[in-house]
């Protein structure tokens, strides 16, 4: 028998204090602001009337024209001019979620895939050879897998799987799991994830 055969779904009950917990909707959408808003860089930048290019002459007399008042032509009211209160380039973006927020956030999300259905759990990890054929077509589009950094053949086997996305245990976060519509965990991954979070929901 291949190695492939053994690289299959496994039926098991997934823990309660992990997969069954009832989290706030405004806790899940928070923690997913701030996962947006930390990866967000500054890179939209303006530039004042003092910096654009042009001349600084008055472009008509001050007076008896009849119209307003106006000097350089690179006033912000003017077509090409410079922009008033535009965003420089420095902005900061940065957020913060305390760590116990953040941790039951990570088991408010785990819990919503398991509600929907849209946890499966496989095994067998170990025995892969490192091919991205033996996986294909294990997983569906827009998946999530969990895996562990012993798992190191069968990580490999994974990344090239077009719209599937391989995480470590320990880096997994509310925002990732939220993002994609199937979750696939390795056992290893699944003990880790229990280990680590297991005692949240009593925390709180």
């Amino acid at each position: 028998m291949s190695k492939i055969t053994k690289i299959e779904e496994v039926k098991i009950t997934l823990p309660k204090a992990v997969f069954g917990v009832k989290v706030s909707p405004k806790l899940l959408a928070t923690a997913v602001r701030v996962h947006l808003g930390n990866r967000r860089a500054a890179n939209a930048k303006t530039k004042t009337r003092g910096q654009v290019e042009g001349s600084t002459r008055k472009i008509y007399r001050q007076k008896g024209t009849g119209r307003a008042r106006h000097g350089a032509i690179r006033a912000p009211i003017f077509v090409g001019g410079g922009i008033a209160f535009g965003p420089t380039g420095e902005q900061n973006y940065k957020l913060e979620l305390p760590a116990k927020m953040r941790r039951l956030a990570t088991v408010g999300a785990l819990s919503t895939k398991a509600a929907k259905k849209a946890v499966k759990v496989i095994s067998g990890v170990e025995n892969a050879s490192g091919k991205t054929a033996e996986v294909a077509g294990m997983f569906a589009p827009r998946t999530l897998v969990v895996s562990t950094l012993a798992a190191v053949k069968f990580n490999r086997a994974c990344r090239n799987l077009e719209r599937v996305e391989i995480i470590y245990a320990d880096h997994l976060n509310a925002y990732k799991i939220l993002a994609y519509k199937q979750l696939v965990l390795t056992q290893p991954a699944l003990k880790e994830l229990v280990k680590k979070y297991g005692s949240v929901a009593s925390e709180n």
